[in-house]
């Protein structure tokens, strides 16, 4: 295993994304944003490579694909497509998708986002710092409201909207857990697991990337009934795996007292694992990575719900 540590000078890079129903216009937008990044970051020298890989979990493949991949100007030694045949979910796509890489460091970026010119490179910065594994970018619009050290960037857990990881954190870690993790928290416990094993997460705000995202009236980031159930199952599935079992209870209790379908759906698929012997053993009893403020999974700086 890889011990946490500098990052060579000039990494090769990988940029992949999961593609769910999105259209050929969401494509070529995508492209267009990381092309224009890995071209700068190589003409800085802050990589000495990048390749793309771009996993599908659509019923039907992106018409055609391949086409919209290699549009425009193409800083890519490698460009790869792979239509998945079944809706392996974000993390599952995305581990199909690490299986086949050799690069040094990995960028793991939605579909529904345009990176800034300078995304790569300084992301590529910000992990060549001392012992940090995982460096995040700055979304906007919406910027995520969780708190990071000002000095630092050191922080609780890396967006799997737009990060870079280096290929060692993934050897150590074996990557996204598939079996708890469908939609939402996959990006939680795989930076805390990189955590627990010697690894840094930093934020690197001068990292920016557009991820298109709305608010609702109340100040809530919109989300679809699937979204609100997976994330009421990772709010059990999470402290249970970090050595709260009591507030996995205790959340699981408020689900079943829920009388909306979302929460009756997630806490019956809730019950079903724990008879079954299905829910994972204990990771962190002393509570070294595991935050659980509210709902959250760190301290936020604010909320977009604030009057």
């Amino acid at each position: 295993m890889s011990e946490p540590g500098a990052q060579r000078a000039c990494p090769s890079l990988r940029v992949q994304t999961v593609l769910f129903d999105n259209s050929p216009g969401d494509v070529v937008r995508f492209v267009r944003g990381v092309s224009a990044a890995c071209a700068l970051a190589l003409g800085s020298g802050a990589i000495s490579s990048a390749e793309l890989a771009v996993g599908d979990c659509s019923p039907e493949p992106v018409e055609s694909a391949e086409e919209l991949l290699g549009e425009g100007p193409n800083p890519f030694s490698r460009v790869s497509y792979l239509h998945f045949g079944a809706n392996l979910g974000s993390a599952g796509g995305h581990n199909r998708l690490f299986a086949d890489s050799e690069a040094d460091v990995v960028l793991v970026v939605n579909p529904d986002t345009y990176a800034s010119p300078h995304l790569v490179a300084e992301l590529v910065a910000g992990i060549a710092q001392d012992g940090v594994g995982i460096a995040e970018a700055r979304q906007l619009p919406l910027e995520h409201p969780k708190a990071h050290d000002p000095l630092t960037g050191d922080v609780s857990w890396a967006s799997g909207s737009c990060f870079l990881v280096r290929a060692a954190v993934l050897e150590a870690t074996g990557g996204f857990d598939t079996d708890l993790f469908f939609l939402h928290g996959d990006d939680v416990d795989l930076s805390w697991r990189a955590r627990l094993a010697g690894w840094r997460v930093v934020h690197r705000p001068s990292a920016r990337v557009f991820h298109d995202k709305r608010l609702d009236e109340t100040g809530v980031i919109r989300a679809g009934a699937r979204e609100l159930e997976q994330s009421a199952i990772v709010s059990v599935l999470l402290p249970w795996r970090y050595g709260r079992k009591d507030l996995a209870l205790e959340r699981l209790a408020r689900l079943e007292a829920a009388g909306d379908e979302v929460s009756r759906t997630a806490a019956a698929a809730l019950r079903a694992r724990i008879d079954a012997g299905g829910m994972p053993e204990p990771i962190d009893p002393d509570h070294r990575v595991g935050e659980f403020h509210g709902d959250d999974y760190a301290r936020h700086r604010f909320s977009y719900a604030d009057p």
